[in-house]
């Protein structure tokens, strides 16, 4: 069942309890206001009839009463009345009420002096007080009971609920239109979005759903949530695809050549030196593989939030130290460690915190080597940025500098400059650096572009 039927049912269906409650409570209110006004005149007529009887005797009330046009409503109501001893027999009654049944067989609520009450009477449905009779002196005590009739009270109850039936019935019909047209008005930008999200499931990220539920409500909110969502699984499903698209280029140029390098090894018998020297070759190009096959499980990783690790604390010229150890070995006699001021903790994992240093020093050697006396020096400094203690952590090399047309592109995935190019890599170290310093709540950022060419990494200091 679509929404806006299930709101026009719904709203057809509250609005007819509305509707009922609302007669139901009208009807109840109208017979309590009618029973208490009867009530308060019998009660007042009771003491009257009372005292009439008192003074007179029993011959008051066994008069015969004349029916009066010109006479008090209540005075043609109260046509029935009945005098009792204290044990409840019948001493006198009226025509009406003829053979009146004694005091207790008319319920306990005939008990109570004062208290109006209902019973039955030859078929009849009659409402009456009971009254004690003023004490005169030597007299028994006596009770006296005058009753009117219900049925106007309740034919009146019974007309007020026929009519309010014939009221729902008639607005039931009018509820359902009320409430479709209701509905087809503010489901409208919802079956707009559902037919939107439709299309984006298909595969359509280029709708344009800049018109979709426009407004300020909960509707257009959606609206502006699934537009933005839209945006973003666009904007995820093209860098996936820009990624798998350099994955595959990068990997294709070490898998041609160590093909190449087999094929050629095999179309003629060699030397063992000529083997070795082939499978050296190969290794080589192994290598490059298997690098680059861990950045991409690095980055896929840093993508889903993925860490094993659990955060420890570390002091940073550990992480240094280690960080230059796992470096490519021709890094050895290059790297130069400085270190200023007091060692710094730093918190995080610490697989991943060497990882993001050696590719910085990894960096920094290529690059640093292209010089004859190129170095690369590392500085671990504490310091203080916005109130907050920091660990600073600069990989510095002698380079040639980062050209201009690349400095925008740097951290970018697979992004490598002109230069970078005769390099074995694929341009993905200072990404990843990057996304492992901030997933540990700091970053890297390059200080300087020229020679010397200088990259800082900043963390929170612990302590």
């Amino acid at each position: 069942m679509k929404l806006r039927h299930r709101f026009a049912l719904t709203f057809a269906l509250a609005s007819l309890g509305t509707l009922v409650l609302a007669r139901v409570v009208t009807i109840v209110s109208f017979t309590r206001l009618q029973e208490y006004e009867l009530d308060q005149g019998l009660r007042a007529r009771a003491r009257e009839e009372s005292d009439e009887v008192a003074l007179v005797g029993r011959t008051a009330l066994e008069r015969e009463r004349v029916s009066d046009d010109d006479a008090d409503p209540l005075e043609q109501l109260v046509t029935y009345g009945a005098l009792y001893r204290a044990d409840g027999t019948v001493v006198a009654d009226t025509r009406s009420f003829a053979h009146a049944p004694a005091l207790h067989e008319l319920g306990s609520s005939a008990a109570a002096s004062g208290a109006c009450f209902d019973f039955r009477f030859r078929e009849k449905t009659l409402r009456g007080v009971v009254v004690e009779l003023p004490a005169r002196a030597g007299a028994e005590r006596q009770f006296l009971l005058l009753a009117a009739s219900r049925r106007e009270i309740d034919d009146d109850a019974r007309q007020l609920l026929a009519l309010g039936w014939w009221i729902v019935a008639a607005c039931l019909p009018l509820s359902v239109a009320l409430g479709w047209l209701l509905g087809r008005r503010m489901t409208k930008g919802v079956e707009t979005l559902a037919t939107a999200a439709g299309r984006v499931t298909a595969g359509d990220l280029d709708m344009d759903l800049s018109s979709s539920a426009p407004g300020d409500d909960e509707v257009a909110a959606l609206g502006r949530a699934l537009r933005e969502m839209v945006a973003w699984l666009k904007g995820l499903i093209e860098t996936e695809r820009r990624f798998a698209s350099h994955a595959a280029h990068e990997l294709r140029s070490p898998l041609a050549a160590l093909r190449g390098e087999l094929e050629l090894a095999l179309r003629r018998k060699r030397t063992g030196e000529e083997y070795e020297a082939m499978l050296r070759d190969a290794l080589e190009d192994t290598n490059r593989l298997v690098d680059l096959a861990e950045d991409l499980l690095v980055v896929a990783r840093i993508e889903r939030g993925a860490g094993d690790e659990r955060a420890e604390e570390i002091d940073a010229r550990t992480l240094v130290n280690e960080a230059i150890a796992a470096s490519a070995a021709r890094a050895a006699g290059d790297v130069v460690v400085d270190v200023v001021d007091a060692p710094v903790v730093v918190r995080g994992a610490r697989v991943a915190l060497v990882r993001m240093l050696r590719n910085l020093v990894d960096n920094a050697v290529v690059h640093g080597a292209a010089r004859e006396h190129g170095g690369v020096r590392v500085r671990v400094r504490r310091d203080v940025d916005g109130g907050a203690a920091v660990a600073r952590i600069e990989v510095e090399d002698d380079g040639p500098g980062v050209a201009v047309e690349d400095r925008a592109h740097l951290f970018e995935p697979f992004h490598r400059g002109a230069t970078a190019r005769q390099e074995p890599g694929a341009g993905l170290g200072l990404g990843i650096a990057r996304e492992i310093a901030r997933r540990h709540g700091g970053d890297v950022a390059m200080d300087s572009a020229r020679s010397p060419t200088r990259f800082v990494v900043t963390l929170r200091a612990e302590g």
